[in-house]
């Protein structure tokens, strides 16, 4: 359930969002529904976590795997959502090449010019 805080309030200082009010405007919920998935009471169905890994900038199968563990019952199933967010994690870290990635590339192409690339880079 903190994961699931955590990247809310992600949400709310990445976009300054100022209040759960208006977090809950953006996901497409109501003020209750942020309330309630805060303290544990319910969790996003999974047209709400797409809203939140677009607002995040996480992987869907990383805010899928968070909300998995925390419905989730028994140990072995806590287990498999988490490894599903792990993954995600490291699909992204493994893909993101960075600007020093992008130099490198340059320069094996022959091309000597700076190359500027805004990228985002998640880390877990």
């Amino acid at each position: 359930m903190d994961d699931l805080a955590r990247m809310l309030d992600k949400i709310k200082e990445s976009r300054s969002i100022a209040s759960d009010n208006a977090l809950s405007a953006r996901i497409g919920v109501t003020r209750a529904a942020v309330s309630s998935w805060r303290n544990g009471r319910n969790l996003p169905g999974p047209v709400q976590c797409a809203r939140i890994a677009e607002l995040s900038g996480e992987p869907l199968a990383r805010v899928l795997g968070i909300v998995g563990e925390a419905r989730a019952i028994s140990r072995e199933e806590k287990a498999v959502w988490r490894k599903l967010a792990a993954a995600a994690a490291m699909v992204v870290i493994g893909t993101g090449t960075g600007a020093a990635g992008a130099d490198l590339a340059a320069r094996q192409s022959g091309d000597e010019a700076p190359r500027q690339i805004a990228q985002s880079i998640h880390y877990v």
